[in-house]
């Protein structure tokens, strides 16, 4: 086997943050699908973006509330137009404080990346 020099390939690290009590429920892919509901208005529509069973959606997102304590979103039943879905209010603060944690995480991570692993 040819060994590959070492300037033809980059090194690299990932980082997955998870915030929890006691079971790691809430992490990149829960913020992403908080995200999505946000923008779009709709748990469906986030799922199908996510290719994401509806039922699965809420089975994890039932979990996330357990372990935290507090409701992250709402679905409120609609007429002809179908229904939606929001974050509560303690959901859109606690997803705010996790992706400007992670963002702050990730920073620090890479820093100290190049600190161990320069280029």
């Amino acid at each position: 086997m040819e060994e590959i020099k070492k300037e033809e390939r980059t090194l690299k690290y990932h980082l997955k943050l998870r915030v929890y009590y006691d079971e790691r429920n809430f992490g990149p892919g829960m913020a992403s699908l908080m995200k999505l509901v946000r923008e779009r208005g709709s748990l469906s529509a986030a799922c199908q973006e996510l290719n994401m069973a509806y039922s699965k959606a809420w089975k994890i997102i039932n979990r996330a509330e357990e372990d935290l304590g507090f409701s992250l979103m709402e679905g409120r039943r609609g007429g002809e137009n179908g229904g939606t879905t929001v974050l509560t209010e303690e959901g859109e603060k606690f997803l705010n404080q996790y992706l400007a944690f992670a963002e702050e995480a990730e920073a620090a991570v890479e820093e100290l990346f190049y600190k161990y692993f320069p280029k």
